[in-house]
C-alpha cells in the first residue's frame, strides 16, 4: 500500500473531532492507521492548538503535539 503524505487542514481536524462518521473523520482515521502520513510544521501545530483551544469547541489538549515537529 502506498502511503500518502498530506497536510491535514485545521478544518478537517475539527470536523473529524466533531463528527467522526464523516469524510474528515475517514481522513483522520487513515492518519491514525498509517495510511496517511500527516505533514506538520510548527505553524500548523500552533494553528491546531489555537483553534482547538477555542471555547466553542471545548477541547483541551495540554501538550498536544509537543513532540511532533
Amino acid at each position: 500500500m502506498t502511503k500518502l503524505y498530506a497536510v491535514i487542514d485545521t478544518n478537517v481536524l475539527v470536523s473529524a473531532l466533531l463528527r467522526w462518521d464523516s469524510l474528515p473523520g475517514a481522513v483522520m482515521e487513515q492518519a491514525l492507521m498509517g495510511g496517511i502520513i500527516p505533514v506538520l510544521s510548527d505553524e500548523i501545530i500552533e494553528e491546531y492548538r489555537e483553534v482547538l483551544a477555542r471555547k466553542k469547541f471545548c477541547f483541551s489538549f495540554k501538550g498536544f503535539c509537543s513532540n511532533a515537529a
